[in-house]
């Protein structure tokens, strides 16, 4: 039985992996952690800690892990990756990015906002479009707050991993959505520079699609791993 390990977005939890945990719980061990300051786990966020809490998770496994990270959560991926990259058996990275200087400027806007108007403007993202999911998208952002999207953008802004992806060889799946268009310049990147790796565009998605279209995530990344 593989072990899947899901990395949910800045500003999300693991709740938002619900449709894909209940999907491949039958054929896998999935394990979908809180990141720092999101859903249950105690804060504050912070790329490296977050990273490490990832880590620490897929040591105590006794065989390389799947690893899927989603928006942030793919950079979170990375990073966890690049500690032990022989703990990872493939990486699956779905809008994620190894360099985003220009997440400054969002930053900058969001240091205007209190919590619950940050809460109130990407909940319709957070929840893949999906009015069903809105709430809970909104309480995940309510729960991570404004600190730990300063923190996540402050530091996204000053990381720069691109020369460290040489060292991930594994098998590697970048994902992005058509209609993420201020991502798919990172992810073609990211599949150019990672040693291992094949972009796979997906019609019609956002950013957050693992809600949007469920059963097609789940799909593409199954696919990936069997093969």
């Amino acid at each position: 039985m593989s072990v899947i390990v899901l990395v949910h977005a800045l500003g999300s939890s693991a709740r938002a992996w619900q449709p894909q945990v209940a999907a491949l719980a039958e054929r896998h061990k999935v394990l979908a952690p809180d990141l720092p300051g999101h859903g249950e786990a105690p804060g504050p966020f912070g790329l490296e800690p977050a990273a490490f809490a990832v880590a620490e998770l897929i040591a105590a496994e006794p065989e390389p892990v799947h690893l899927v990270g989603i928006s942030v959560g793919a950079t979170v991926a990375m990073l966890a990756a690049l500690d032990d990259p022989a703990r990872i058996a493939s990486l699956t990275l779905s809008g994620g990015t190894a360099h985003a200087p220009g997440v400054a400027l969002q930053r900058n806007l969001m240091r205007l906002m209190p919590t619950g108007m940050i809460a109130a403007l990407m909940s319709g993202m957070y929840a893949g479009g999906r009015p069903d999911r809105k709430s809970q998208a909104k309480a995940d952002l309510r729960t991570a707050g404004k600190r730990a999207f300063l923190t996540g953008l402050t530091e996204l802004a000053a990381l720069d991993l691109r020369p460290r992806l040489a060292d991930l060889k594994t098998p590697a799946l970048i994902l992005c959505g058509t209609k993420d268009k201020e991502n798919i310049a990172p992810a073609r990147e990211l599949a150019e520079t990672l040693p291992n790796a094949h972009l796979d565009l997906i019609p019609e998605a956002g950013h957050i699609w693992n809600l949007q279209f469920p059963d097609l995530f789940t799909a593409k990344l199954t696919e990936f791993i069997d093969r």
